[in-house]
């Protein structure tokens, strides 16, 4: 008598949105033009393609060698424009997936910058710069760039019924993304920022030191919506030449004195739609 035969139930693949690698550390030497020191960023990367349904199996191995080894020679020169670079690396990962119609690359890193306290002394901040490029296939290759940045600072407002003083510590955010050769610069950015906020925040400050920054504050108090609003203004104000398509993204998230959780605001818009909704664009 012949042993029963299992038949084995057919293979059902579905495609992946996402197949890559993140908390891919480099060194980056990012140049600043004639008579500037170079910035040297330790930057996070995070790569992906998608994966199709026809696709067998993903050779990650390999995959993470071409990933790692596209970032090592790109990182390995230097780089003037952050979003230029993760454009360069995700045209060279989708070419080398064939089968992918979509690769992104995202990087994150921390930059300290020199400033001076309102009584003249050096110090020290960190600021976050963001950088993101998506590739998609599709009659060519339609590429997207975004580039932004995050800042701590101050901002003094009223709150509540009883129309209560509240200072708080809040992060202030800004990316701007195109599809043309606009150039975004993130200096720029960094003043659009700071100039949104009631008053920068420090490492440390002398008790007359805190008295200036606090009387700062006070003659432009803002709350997390009203951030939003000045980021938005210096967007408009600092970036006219920018296409109409060009799509920005501003948040302002304050972190609570009393409570564990932050109160945000967060926009997100076409620049076309920017300037016909606003009095100052």
């Amino acid at each position: 008598m012949l042993p029963d035969v299992q038949t084995r139930a057919p293979e059902i693949r579905m495609p992946l949105s996402r197949v890559g690698v993140n908390n891919v550390r480099k060194l980056l030497r990012v140049r600043r033009g004639e008579g500037k020191r170079d910035i040297v960023l330790l930057a996070n990367f995070e790569c992906y393609v998608d994966l199709p349904s026809f696709q067998k199996g993903t050779h990650m191995s390999r995959n993470l060698e071409a990933i790692n080894e596209i970032i090592e020679r790109a990182s390995d020169r230097p780089v003037y424009r952050l979003e230029q670079l993760c454009s360069d690396v995700v045209l060279e990962i989708l070419r080398r997936h064939s089968y992918a119609s979509m690769s992104e690359v995202s990087m994150e890193s921390r930059l300290m910058v020199h400033r001076r306290s309102p009584l003249g002394r050096a110090t020290q901040d960190f600021v976050r710069l963001l950088a993101r490029a998506r590739a998609e296939r599709g009659d060519g290759v339609t590429l997207t760039r975004e580039v932004g940045a995050e800042i701590q600072g101050i901002i003094f407002h009223f709150a509540g019924e009883q129309e209560r003083l509240c200072t708080q510590r809040a992060r202030a955010r800004l990316s701007i993304s195109t599809q043309g050769e606009e150039h975004v610069p993130i200096e720029d950015i960094l003043d659009v920022l700071e100039a949104s906020l009631s008053a920068k925040a420090y490492g440390a400050l002398s008790r007359e030191e805190e008295s200036i920054v606090l009387s700062q504050a006070c003659s432009t108090p803002r709350s997390p919506c009203e951030v939003v609003d000045a980021i938005l203004r210096g967007v408009a104000e600092r970036f006219p030449q920018l296409s109409e398509d060009a799509r920005i993204a501003a948040q302002c998230s304050a972190m609570e004195p009393l409570f564990t959780f932050e109160s945000t605001a967060r926009v997100e818009l076409s620049f076309g739609e920017l300037k016909k909704g606003s009095p100052w664009a």
